[in-house]
C-alpha cells in the first residue's frame, strides 16, 4: 500500500492522547449501558425499545473498522449483527441492533459520536479539516466535493 493511498494516508496521524481519551470514553458507555440494562431488568414494564440500523461507515482500514465493531459489540444494549463488504463506490455498512431505542436516527447519533471520536483516534485530532480538504466522503459515504 502506498502512501497515496487514503488507507495508509488516514492511519499515519495515529494519536495517543486521542486513544487514551477514546478508551476513557468507551469505558464511560460501558458503565453506562450496565447501568440501563440494570435498571431496565429490574423496572417493571417494557424491558427493550428494539431496532436494527445500517450505518454506513467513514473507517476505512481494516483495524478502523474492527475498533468500530468491537466498540459497538462491547457496549451493553448495542450488538453488529453483520457488516456489508465495501468497495470503492460504497463505504463498509454495519448492521447494528440496539436492544434500549427504537428511535433509529438516535441510535445513528450515537454511532456517529463513537465514530467520529475513533477517527480522532487513529487519524489525528483534526482529521474532519483534513478530509474536508481532500475531498472526502459524506456521512453516507459519498464522494464530496
Amino acid at each position: 500500500m502506498t502512501a497515496d493511498h487514503p488507507r495508509a494516508r488516514s492511519s499515519r496521524r495515529f494519536s495517543v492522547g486521542s486513544m487514551i481519551a477514546y478508551l476513557v470514553w468507551l469505558v464511560g458507555q460501558v458503565i453506562s449501558g450496565s447501568l440501563t440494562v440494570a435498571r431496565r431488568s429490574v423496572r417493571p414494564g417494557r424491558f427493550a425499545e428494539p431496532s436494527i440500523v445500517a450505518f454506513p461507515l467513514r473507517c476505512e482500514t481494516d483495524l478502523e473498522v474492527t475498533w468500530m465493531a468491537s466498540s459497538i459489540t462491547i457496549t451493553p444494549g448495542t450488538l453488529v449483527v453483520g457488516t456489508a463488504h465495501g468497495s470503492e463506490a460504497e463505504p463498509v455498512t454495519v448492521f447494528v441492533h440496539s436492544v434500549f431505542d427504537a428511535d433509529r436516527d438516535s441510535v445513528r447519533e450515537g454511532l456517529r459520536d463513537m465514530e467520529d471520536r475513533l477517527l480522532r483516534m487513529t487519524r489525528g485530532p483534526r482529521w474532519q479539516e483534513r478530509e474536508e480538504r481532500e475531498g472526502s466522503r459524506d456521512h453516507e459515504g459519498r464522494e464530496t466535493g
